[in-house]
């Protein structure tokens, strides 16, 4: 059968859209598959029945500590989804994704970059003091972005804003992740250490992945805009970049744990990170503003 003009340009374009449609199918599964490995990754030691009653109760009451903080943030973060006229379908996929995707990612890469240290040098100093303020970074941050280009691809976002929003949602879902992970590492210690370790995380959630995610996410926009044109935004977007990865560090390097009389460490490095944050806000309402 011979095609004319017209129809070989129709099933031209019929097969191109097919093409398009099982490849978004095909990012979808697998997506949905890295997520389901984190679900069973991040709740192994739930299901696998080692732990006696009175860990279960700890883990309880530990996650209702979380939920302190946990659930009035999932709930701000779908209301400014609603205010801005994003759908909670991405946001939830950025949420889930941050927690169960970057999840077991990052702590595999955490885990290798360890035992390589381990290996070449398992005796210094230096490793001993900074080994997590260099590596929670460096994995952490590229895989918390996985998430949001996923859902970037998937449902087409494209205003800065609501991206802006979908890197909060990956960091939050990380963070809220990880500190339920932290729950259970702890749990071999007891009730006062499980206990007053979640307390500390949930007085420190104000400024955490969900500040450097945002940071970090905005940082490369803006980055991505110079290359394409808006040359001003270069110098800002470096700077939120590195403010992003930068506070990751500090706040995995031996200066969090300083302790001096009056709390000084901390307070800090959460002030700057939501005076940042902040900024980041104002930048991305000024370039709305602009179009």
């Amino acid at each position: 059968m011979i095609l004319h003009g017209k129809d070989w340009a129709s099933s031209l374009f019929h097969f191109t859209i097919e093409r398009s449609f099982m490849k978004r199918k095909s990012i979808l599964f697998l997506y949905l598959l890295l997520l389901a490995i984190g679900l069973a990754y991040e709740t192994q030691s739930l299901t696998e029945g080692w732990m006696s009653g009175s860990q279960y109760g700890i883990v309880g009451l530990s996650t209702l500590i979380l939920l302190v903080y946990a659930l009035p943030a999932v709930w701000a973060l779908f209301h400014f989804a609603k205010k801005w006229k994003l759908s909670w379908v991405p946001v939830l996929f950025s949420l889930l994704g941050g927690g169960f995707v970057a999840g077991w990612l990052s702590s595999f890469a955490n885990t290798y970059f360890h035992d390589m240290i381990q290996a070449i040098a398992p005796n210094s100093d230096f490793w001993n003091q900074y080994e997590s303020a260099i590596a929670a970074p460096l994995f952490e941050e590229p895989f918390k972005l996985i998430p949001i280009f996923f859902v970037l691809y998937l449902f087409g976002v494209r205003r800065i804003k609501s991206i802006f929003l979908l890197a909060i949602a990956s960091g939050l879902g990380f963070q809220i992740v990880e500190d339920f992970a932290y729950i259970r590492q702890d749990l071999p210690e007891g009730f006062s250490y499980t206990v007053s370790g979640i307390l500390g995380r949930v007085a420190n959630a104000p400024m955490s992945h969900w500040v450097y995610t945002g940071l970090v996410m905005l940082g490369l926009f803006l980055i991505v805009q110079a290359s394409r044109g808006r040359k001003d935004l270069r110098l800002v977007g470096w700077g939120y970049l590195v403010a992003g990865f930068g506070l990751h560090f500090v706040g995995n390097s031996p200066f969090s744990q300083i302790v001096t009389e009056l709390p000084i460490a901390i307070p800090v490095l959460n002030a700057t990170g939501l005076f940042l944050i902040y900024q980041a806000y104002q930048t991305v309402e000024r370039l709305e503003q602009a179009k």
